[in-house]
């Protein structure tokens, strides 16, 4: 990526006007400082939050269209010929059904490569092939997410995870949705500011709990009540003027949403704010 070569070329530079600067009044390498950390880790959590949040709609777009799976929402499902009974549109032709699931072909989301499947339950858990909105009560979502992507121009992530995700109430709870599951990662973040190059580098796991999404035509299509938790293990790692330096650390990070498009996000002690729509996290405190 060309704005990765950038950003070293840029560290670069700024490691070596540091040193030449400040070569005669500091020694020793620099320190990581834990309040930095938990800024650098909500900021990245966030913004994996956010996607989350974003990502609910990308899932069902292969299935139809996120608007579409709402049983309300009527539209013409391929092979459903009652006029009068709402259902599904359209399966991507890039999907194909074997063993009671569909596997789809890995597209381009929010500029990284996800490989996903999904399938359709009614109330008793059993498999639907068909989209029927008088039958199907769930669906089940798994996705394989890689890529890199650059934040703000300072930041550079390299991404792999995963995510098992359901989508439930589609008749019970209609026309509101309930999103639940689960998911893992492994990622590699560098971030470029005056103190040198910091890196966050490990693995985390994602819970979303009870998510509850408004109806198919509200005004606000955030969420309305639910938290997605965030637990991070990285290896923290700084590189300034005087050397490297660097600690494991882990964090717990909670999303708690209330329908605003600004949810409260909570690092240990640290309560922020959340953005949904531009995935910025800022007001720390």
């Amino acid at each position: 990526m060309k704005f990765k070569n950038q950003m070293f070329a840029a560290a670069a530079l700024f490691l070596a006007a540091g040193t030449v600067a400040c070569s005669t009044d500091l020694a020793g390498p620099p320190a990581l400082d834990d309040a930095q950390i938990d800024a650098d880790v909500a900021t990245m959590s966030g913004e994996t939050v956010a996607s989350d949040v974003a990502g609910f709609g990308d899932n069902v777009a292969a299935a139809g269209s996120f608007t579409m799976i709402a049983p309300s929402y009527s539209v013409t499902a391929p092979g459903y010929n009652s006029a009068s009974q709402p259902s599904f549109g359209a399966i991507s032709p890039t999907c194909s059904y074997a063993a009671g699931r569909y596997s789809c072909s890995a597209t381009t989301e929010q500029g990284l490569s996800v490989t996903r499947s999904f399938a359709f339950y009614n109330a008793q858990g059993q498999t639907v092939q068909n989209w029927d909105a008088t039958v199907v009560e769930s669906v089940n979502f798994q996705a394989q997410i890689d890529g890199t992507f650059s934040k703000d121009l300072v930041w550079n992530a390299t991404v792999h995870r995963t995510a098992n995700l359901t989508v439930s109430g589609l008749i019970s709870l209609a026309p509101q949705r309930l999103w639940n599951g689960t998911g893992t990662g492994t990622e590699s973040i560098s971030h470029i500011g005056l103190d040198g190059v910091r890196s966050l580098a490990g693995t985390s796991s994602v819970a979303i709990t009870n998510v509850l999404m408004p109806a198919k035509d509200a005004a606000s299509q955030n969420p309305l009540s639910g938290t997605i938790t965030m637990d991070v293990q990285y290896t923290a790692s700084l590189e300034g003027a005087t050397g490297t330096v660097s600690k494991d650390v882990s964090r717990h990070v909670v999303v708690t949403f209330n329908g605003s498009a600004s949810p409260a996000l909570q690092i240990g002690l640290l309560h922020c704010v959340l953005h949904l729509d531009t995935h910025s996290v800022d007001s720390c405190q």
